[in-house]
Parts: structure tokens; C-alpha cells; sequence
């Protein structure tokens, strides 16, 4: 009688792929119109909040300011968004040259709401060029 090696099945080393992010885990993007329009356009150039007049309808409106201190929260915490789903998001290209720069912008934006920061963060320049075309990113959209 032969011996027999015990042996594993074949796929063992496939992992299951993560589910893909979409703005709708950010929490209240599917109950809140108000939140989601925020985040589709405050940074628009044509459309844009202005963020000083945002904080002081966040006094007026607590609901919506926990609503949207949850929702930046949660987006600092998880940082889920790449600079391609951040697009999707916003509909805009904003040239944030890396999820970095990007949560920096948000930490900044949470700290303008809802901590001691006296101003609101600068705005990206919507003339800034785009990032050399090796970035991948940058290279599936502008190629």
C-alpha cells in the first residue's frame, strides 16, 4: 500500500476580492440629499459651497451637522476613497495628487467645522496641471 500525502485544494491561494467602495458606505449618503449634495459640490468651481456659509448652517441645522461630522469621521477613519473613486464622487477633476493630499483636505475641512481651525482649507488650483501621465491613475483618464 502506498502512502498518501494529504493535499490541499488547488484554489487555496485565491482570496476572495474586497468589495468595491462606492460613496453609498459613506454613512447617511443614501437617507441625506443635503449630505451627498455636499460632497458631489463643494469643491466644484462653478457650482461650489461656500464652506464659511456651510459652517454657519451647521449651527442652525444640528441633525445635518452630525450627519456630516459622521460622514467626514468615517471618511478620515477608513480613508476608502483613491483618487478615482474621490472623482466619481464629485463628478470633478480636482488635482489632488494623492490620497494624502487628499485626506489632508478633509482633515483640514473637519477641523474648519468642527474644531479649532479659523478658516476653511484652500481649494486645490483647478488650473494645477495634471500629474505626469505615469501615474496610474491619472493615465486611464487623461490618455
Amino acid at each position: 500500500m502506498s502512502e498518501q500525502t494529504p493535499t490541499t485544494p488547488a484554489l487555496t491561494y485565491f482570496r476572495a476580492t474586497p468589495a468595491l467602495w462606492s460613496a453609498r458606505d459613506i454613512p447617511g449618503w443614501r437617507e441625506d440629499g443635503r449630505l451627498r449634495g455636499f460632497y458631489t459640490w463643494f469643491l466644484h468651481p462653478n457650482v461650489g459651497i461656500d464652506l464659511v456659509e456651510e459652517k454657519r448652517s451647521l449651527l442652525r441645522d444640528r441633525a445635518y451637522a452630525r450627519r456630516l461630522r459622521t460622514s467626514l469621521e468615517y471618511l478620515l477613519e477608513q480613508q476608502p476613497a483613491t483618487l478615482g473613486t474621490w472623482h466619481a464622487i464629485t463628478g470633478y477633476d480636482i488635482h489632488f495628487y494623492g490620497e494624502g493630499e487628499l485626506y489632508g483636505f478633509l482633515l483640514d475641512l473637519h477641523a474648519f467645522f468642527f474644531g479649532d481651525r479659523p478658516g476653511p482649507p484652500e481649494d486645490p488650483d483647478p488650473d494645477r496641471p495634471s500629474p505626469p501621465p505615469h501615474w496610474t491613475y491619472w493615465a486611464r483618464f487623461t490618455g
